[in-house]
């Protein structure tokens, strides 16, 4: 019995998948950032009328709302910036990414899926999936 060096269909279908990982992340954090720009708006705007320095926090404390969409905002510039990095290392090194990004995305899905059912982190699990499914099938 000798055995096939030909790649399945499954394992096609993952590399191809895992192949474009860092470009969906990149999507997810403008796409995510999008979102942010439109649904918080009005809090930036506030942001702006007072200066943009030192507007978050005063010596009344911190305005939640305001930290919020700031930190919701660096997140998918963190999440873009990680999709480009994750095509880089594909391109520089013609290797799958290691498989803990992939579980990290996952891990991080499902904690927020949990918490935040109608959200984007069902993006961010299915991303992590496809990164364990391509690590696996290679």
């Amino acid at each position: 019995m000798t055995l096939s060096s030909t790649p399945t269909p499954a394992v096609n279908t993952a590399n191809r998948l895992a192949r474009y990982s860092g470009w969906y992340l990149l999507a997810t954090g403008i796409i995510h950032n999008a979102i942010g720009l439109i649904a918080g708006g009005s809090i930036l705007a506030g942001i702006h009328q007072d200066g943009w320095w030192n507007t978050i926090e005063s010596a009344a404390g911190i305005n939640f709302e305001r930290s919020a969409i700031v930190w919701f905002l660096v997140l998918g510039f963190f999440w873009m910036l990680m999709g480009y990095l994750m095509q880089a290392w594909q391109r520089e090194t013609r290797k799958p990414l290691p498989a803990i990004i992939g579980w990290g995305l996952l891990a991080n899905g499902i904690w927020v899926a949990i918490m935040l059912p109608a959200s984007g982190a069902w993006l961010v699990l299915l991303q992590g999936v496809i990164l364990i499914w391509a690590r696996r099938a290679s």
